[in-house]
């Protein structure tokens, strides 16, 4: 297994290659495995269990890995792995741990097809910039809720009435901030030792993890993320972060945003170096688990055809040839108060649930405003489970998805933002409002006549 120092040493001294050249190689190899491979998306099969085609997209992104590499932007070195370096990597990852303290804690393992387990539900809205006021009540409404096994709250964007600038010395306080707000939700739900994911979110470079290196914040049971940049890539800062983790015992998530539709190429194109990101996240970061987060370079959501494919499609390559643990984002077009983001929780709540992975929240609006709330993470978890008891089949789970995909997909075009927090909840008592509750009752009354047994 490589070390830290190993991949420092790679990125100084690696092969020299200009980001633009890395692009165009790219691009081309991962078109050539596609088509050697035989690897292809049938958007009316967005749940498959075809075996063949996940080992075929497991083993072009191993070949990728090998080609390709990871390139340093500061650098403009490539860290290259050898096949062999990679194959340990694979071996040596965990299959599983146990995340948060005591009655709290849970075993997140790696999901192979078939095995009985199903996934954790991470409650939040990661990447979300949530005003002050809002934060502590907005990580209440998802601690409260029983079915979620984990928690990610969104960021602060302004702390003291300050603009937090990146780079800047407010990163520190944000993420501290952040922090003992999340903490605090907990304990006021009653649930002090849960696992708190990607912690620091709201510190985009490596001050954040440096500021909460402490029990006060983030604590060993938790975890933070360190993104593999797109495509295939990382930098100074990433690295410093795989430093700050690799004398810090919390647990360590990738972060993978394969562009559909950018240099990876298509929709097949972007399994494979979701793949191969994957792979080299192990053996360059050194982490514990991985997120999936394949982005449409049109709409963004991973609730799109080709976004859920990919969850399904990679999650089953990696259960099936090399178990690691992998959870998927959940980001939705649409906004919390609005019927659209549940039919997109429901749908991706189901190929989450039949493919290898877990769940890391449902972002509302894809990040972008704070319309979001506990109750559609609630209606989430509650098809998950659902799913799970009733061994709903491939088949018939793809059947369903197709059904929920008509519902929302004019949304692309033409988003239902929704509503913000204090809309849709009563911020005094964190309790979701009527008319919310009502639409709630109404979608799950329609997604149950579909086929899902609540």
């Amino acid at each position: 297994m490589t070390t830290i120092f190993e991949v420092l040493e790679r990125v100084e001294e690696g092969p020299y290659l200009k980001e633009w050249d890395f692009d165009q190689k790219l691009f081309k190899t991962a078109t050539a495995l596609v088509k050697d491979y035989g690897i292809s998306f049938d958007k009316e099969r967005i749940l498959t269990s075809e075996d063949a085609m996940a080992d075929a997209v497991f083993e072009a992104g191993f070949e990728l890995a090998v080609e390709m590499g990871m390139l340093c932007t500061d650098t403009e070195r490539v860290a290259h792995f050898s096949a062999d370096e990679l194959r340990t990597a694979l071996t040596t990852a965990p299959r599983e741990m146990v995340v948060g303290q005591g009655k709290h804690s849970r075993v997140l393992r790696a999901r192979r097809p078939g095995d009985g387990h199903p996934m954790l539900i991470c409650g939040g809205c990661p990447g979300t910039p949530l005003p002050e006021e809002l934060f502590l009540p907005v990580a209440i409404s998802y601690a409260r809720e029983p079915l979620i096994d984990m928690l990610n709250i969104g960021t602060l964007a302004v702390v003291d009435g300050m603009d937090v600038k990146t780079g800047g010395p407010l990163e520190v306080r944000a993420c501290r901030q952040e922090m003992m707000w999340e903490r605090e939700a907990l304990e006021r739900a009653g649930r002090a030792g849960m696992h708190i994911f990607a912690s620091g979110g709201s510190s985009p470079t490596q001050l954040g993890t440096l500021a909460i290196c402490h029990e006060r914040y983030m604590r060993p049971s938790d975890g933070h993320m360190i993104p593999v940049l797109s495509e295939l890539k990382t930098d100074y800062m990433r690295l410093t972060r795989v430093m700050a983790g690799y004398e810090y015992p919390a647990f360590v998530t990738s972060l993978i945003d394969p562009i559909i539709g950018g240099m990876a190429g298509g929709t097949e194109g972007a399994a494979i170096v979701l793949a191969a990101a994957v792979m080299l996240a192990i053996a360059a970061y050194g982490v514990d688990m991985h997120c999936l987060h394949p982005i449409h370079n049109k709409y963004i959501s991973v609730s799109t055809r080709e976004g859920l494919w990919m969850q399904n499609i990679v999650g089953r390559a990696f259960g099936r040839n090399a178990p690691v643990v992998c959870l998927g984002d959940a980001w939705t077009t649409a906004g919390a108060g609005t019927e659209d983001i549940l039919y997109e929780a429901a749908a991706l709540a189901i190929v989450q649930q039949n493919s290898t992975i877990h769940t890391n929240c449902l972002g509302a609006t894809n990040g972008v405003y704070p319309n979001c709330s506990g109750l559609e993470v609630r209606f989430f978890a509650e098809v998950a489970h659902a799913v799970f008891n009733q061994e709903l089949s491939m088949e018939d789970a793809n059947a369903i998805v197709l059904q929920l995909f008509k519902k929302y997909e004019k949304g692309f075009e033409n988003p239902n933002l929704g509503q913000p927090f204090q809309e849709v909840y009563d911020v005094k008592t964190v309790r979701p409002k009527q008319h919310w509750l009502d639409m709630y009752h109404a979608v799950k009354d329609d997604v149950g006549s579909l086929g899902i047994h609540f």
